[in-house]
C-alpha cells in the first residue's frame, strides 16, 4: 500500500500556513511572537492527533500498531487536511482547517499559550517607545496582611491612566499578573475581547500574508484610546 507521508507534508503546511494567516487577519495586535506560538500550539501533534481520534480516525487508520500512536493520528489527520486539498481544493481545505483547527484556541486564554516572560519589562519598553510615561504600580487593595492568606491588589498606571490590574499573594506577584493584564489589553487578548470569527462570521476575512509587528517594535496606536485597549 501506498503511504500518505507526502500527503502528510502538504497537509501539515497547509494548517500551519493558514492558521498563520487568519489569526494574523483576526488578532492584528498581537504580536508575531504570539502569532507563531498559537500556530504551533494549533499544529503540534497534541491538537493534530486530538482532533483526528475526535473525527474517527482511530478505526480508519492502517498500521502496524494498535491503537494508533499520537504521532500517527497527528500524521493521518494531516494527511486528510491534503487529500481535502487535492480533492475539494483549497477554499474548501482552508474552511475544514478553520472549523476543525482553530476553533481548538477557543475558550483559552493567548497569553498562557504565548507566555510572556519579564512582563513589567516589556510594558516599559513599549511604553518607552510609544512616548507615553513609565507604568506606575498602585495598591488598590489589600487583605490578610502578613498572614499565609495575604492578598494585594495592584494596578498599572501611565501618567495617571489606568492600564491594568492583577492579585497576587505578595505586591510583587500583583505587580507582575498586572502589567501582565495591561499586555493582554494592549494587544485586545482579553476575555472581553471580540471573539474570533466562525462559520458565516468568518466567510468574508481576507486572510493577511504580512507578519505581525514583532514584539521589539510594537507601539501603541497613538489613534487608539489606550483605556480602551
Amino acid at each position: 500500500m501506498k503511504s500518505n507521508t507526502e500527503l502528510a507534508a502538504v497537509g501539515e503546511k497547509i494548517i500551519s500556513d493558514y492558521c498563520a494567516k487568519y489569526l494574523r487577519a483576526t488578532l492584528p495586535l498581537l504580536p508575531e511572537e504570539g502569532i507563531r506560538a498559537l500556530v504551533e500550539y494549533l499544529s503540534s501533534e497534541k491538537i493534530t492527533s486530538e482532533i483526528g481520534f475526535g473525527i474517527g480516525l482511530k478505526d480508519l487508520i492502517l498500521c502496524q500498531e494498535y491503537p494508533p500512536s499520537s504521532l500517527t493520528a497527528a500524521k493521518s489527520f494531516q494527511a486528510v487536511v491534503g487529500v481535502l486539498n487535492a480533492s475539494a481544493g483549497l477554499g474548501r481545505c482552508q474552511v475544514f482547517v478553520r472549523d476543525f483547527v482553530v476553533t481548538q484556541i477557543v475558550g483559552k486564554d493567548p497569553s498562557e499559550i504565548w507566555q510572556i516572560e519579564q512582563p513589567l519589562e516589556l510594558l516599559k519598553d513599549i511604553l518607552a517607545r510609544s512616548g507615553y510615561a513609565e507604568p506606575e504600580s498602585r495598591l488598590m487593595f489589600q487583605s490578610g496582611k502578613n498572614t499565609i492568606q495575604a492578598v494585594y491588589q495592584v494596578g498599572v498606571y501611565s501618567n495617571k491612566t489606568f492600564l491594568g490590574s492583577g492579585y497576587g499573594e505578595t505586591i510583587e506577584t500583583a505587580v507582575e499578573q498586572a502589567a501582565h493584564d495591561a499586555l493582554r489589553r494592549l494587544f485586545h487578548i482579553t476575555e472581553t475581547s471580540d471573539p474570533l470569527p466562525f462559520g458565516k462570521d468568518a466567510d468574508n476575512i481576507v486572510l493577511k500574508d504580512k507578519t505581525n509587528v514583532y514584539i521589539n517594535e510594537w507601539i501603541i496606536n497613538k489613534t487608539q484610546n489606550i483605556i480602551n485597549c
